[in-house]
């Protein structure tokens, strides 16, 4: 197996230099642009969309969680605390990653790219120490011949393979799949969308640096000669070109100017690139609204409703892959401990919302509640009350006239 110093020299090279180091997978467009995940994300709504899912997934909190079973057969859980991977999710993955940039990463990774490989350091105990991620562009997965099973191939900077390992030896975290081992990365499926994103932008960019002169023709009925028409060139460049002083052209003998680009009104830039932005969300299945764009549809009314439809429906596919992976390669499905990232933080609505629900928690009307003082407590972030009925769940009025009744019988 490959030794871990150039993975963690790899590590950390910046994401400009990986083209150069192995060479991104770039993806043909109709438009004339190849698109790889290094010049996918100079379009601002892509940038956006990966960051979006990739920040939320890792600022949610994570840790291990212990299941049993009481005597009525309800699964009870607690927080295993003390548990060695809880520690390397939620603190230390390796020695240059926090936990949020660790879960980043692979995101990015995932959401961006073919997915995300870790390698695993693993002690004399059985326990992985750290998790190494592999950069992205130098490697590949790929199946053992005619077996089902696969392995990865990692590169050096030449693109010679330094390594192989099987899935046992590493975290491997991937999106939608065609073929159920290799991931679909979505700048493949929305390659022509993010292609014609970057050639709006180019071509924006080329009239922005004329000034928004257009290029065009001067014709003249009568013939010029060269140092007549050298010596014109020059002073309309300079007088109209890109870095001219603009003004009023006044032309003489029958002399006219024919545009031969497009401006930006009749190409319709705007609405034009306000459509890609729309296209880009719908293939990362973010919101527009996420994006900076809210269009003509976005009110205050309707914000809470787009952030719980983006977090049930961009980011809770996400969430249940990093589970079940973590739960995969981390813990080794090992019965009784799951990983589990709390979402609960992204979903609470304003203060009027979350007084309403927590006032029904603890019992609102004589019903009986569902929480304990402490446990509410605990989740707006405030410490615990040292007394015993802050620890109880209240039964409600009703529920305690009922069973005075009762024994009254």
């Amino acid at each position: 197996m490959l030794g871990f110093d150039w993975l963690k020299k790899s590590a950390v090279v910046k994401l400009d230099q990986l083209a150069d180091m192995a060479g991104f997978v770039r993806y043909g467009t109709s438009a004339g642009l190849p698109v790889s995940p290094q010049t996918a994300v100079q379009v601002a709504a892509v940038f956006c969309a990966v960051r979006v899912i990739a920040e939320d997934i890792a600022k949610m909190p994570v840790r291990v969680m212990s299941e049993d079973f009481d005597d009525n057969g309800m699964t009870k859980q607690t927080v295993a605390r003390d548990h060695w991977a809880t520690r390397l999710l939620s603190r230390r993955p390796n020695e240059f990653q926090t936990s949020f940039e660790f879960r980043e990463y692979a995101l990015l990774s995932a959401v961006l790219d073919k997915g995300f490989l870790g390698v695993k350091n693993i002690n004399s105990r059985g326990e992985i120490v750290e998790i190494l991620p592999v950069p992205m562009g130098s490697w590949s997965v790929l199946r053992h011949p005619n077996q089902w099973g696969h392995y990865f191939e990692v590169y050096d900077s030449d693109s010679n393979t330094i390594g192989r390992f099987e899935p046992s030896a590493v975290m491997y975290l991937r999106g939608p799949s065609l073929d159920g081992w290799r991931a679909l990365p979505a700048i493949s499926a929305a390659r022509e969308a993010i292609g014609l994103s970057l050639a709006l932008e180019k071509q924006h960019s080329r009239l922005a640096g004329q000034g928004g002169k257009p290029s065009g023709v001067l014709s003249f009925e009568n013939a010029l000669n060269p140092e007549q028409r050298a010596k014109l060139r020059e002073t309309w460049q300079d007088k109209f070109g890109p870095s001219g002083e603009g003004g009023v052209a006044i032309l003489d003998q029958a002399a006219k100017f024919e545009s031969m680009v497009m401006k930006s009104v009749d190409a319709q830039y705007i609405e034009t690139r306000q459509f890609q932005v729309e296209e880009v969300a719908r293939a990362f299945r973010v919101h527009p609204n996420k994006l900076m764009h809210s269009g003509n549809q976005s009110t205050f009314a309707s914000a809470e409703s787009f952030n719980r439809s983006h977090v049930t429906d961009a980011l809770m596919p996400w969430v249940k892959r990093f589970e079940e992976v973590a739960d995969r390669d981390i813990l080794g499905n090992k019965p009784g401990l799951r990983v589990d990232l709390d979402e609960h933080s992204l979903l609470r609505g304003d203060f009027k919302d979350q007084g309403e629900y927590y006032t029904k928690a603890l019992g609102s009307g004589g019903q009986p509640g569902w929480m304990t003082p402490n446990e509410i407590r605990a989740e707006v972030g405030l410490n615990p009350l040292p007394e015993e009925w802050a620890n109880q769940v209240p039964q409600g009025a009703m529920n305690d006239k009922g069973a005075s009744d009762g024994n009254e019988g």
